[in-house]
Order: C-alpha cells, then structure tokens, then sequence
C-alpha cells in the first residue's frame, strides 16, 4: 500500500511540475499574447523638451503599438537638432 502512495503522490506532482513549466513557457499572461506582431524595435520620439525611448510594435508594416521604457526620457538643451534624418524620425514600421 506505501507503494502505490508515493507512485501516486509521484505521478501528482510530475503532472504538476509539467503543468507549471508548460505555462511558464507560453508566457502565462503575458500582456504582449493580446497583440499580434510579427516584429518590435526601439525608438526615440522627441518633442521640444525631451525625447523618450518607446518599443514599437508592428505587424509587417503595419503599426501595432507603443509602450515607453520606464527611465528612458532625456531632457534635451533648447537649441538641439535632431540628427536623424526625416524619413528615419518618421518611421513606425517598415
């Protein structure tokens, strides 16, 4: 009878260590699984006083979504110009 105890209490926790990994591995839920994209990068989007760093979600070239990087804002001096050119300050998605 002791015998047939720890099988089972083994097999319960097999298949429970196996149902943790499993969703720890699909990311459980994950605020990125309600958005499709196929891509992400990170940008700087600048205004007068500051820029601030932001993940850019696209799908394809299709925008998707932004999100800032807690602590990425620069303070920027009045007279600053942006170095990038035009075309890549414009850029969401390819």
């Amino acid at each position: 009878m002791k015998n047939i105890t720890k099988i089972i209490i083994l097999s319960i926790t097999l298949v429970l260590l196996v149902v943790i990994v499993s969703f720890n591995i699909s990311g459980g839920n994950s605020n990125d699984s309600e958005y499709n994209y196929t891509s992400s990068w990170t940008k700087a989007i600048c205004n007068e006083n500051s820029c601030q760093d932001y993940i850019i979600y696209c799908n394809g070239d299709e925008f998707v979504r932004q999100t800032p990087i807690t602590g990425a804002v620069m303070s920027i001096p009045e007279n600053w110009e942006d170095p990038r050119d035009e075309g890549m300050k414009e850029k969401i998605c390819d």
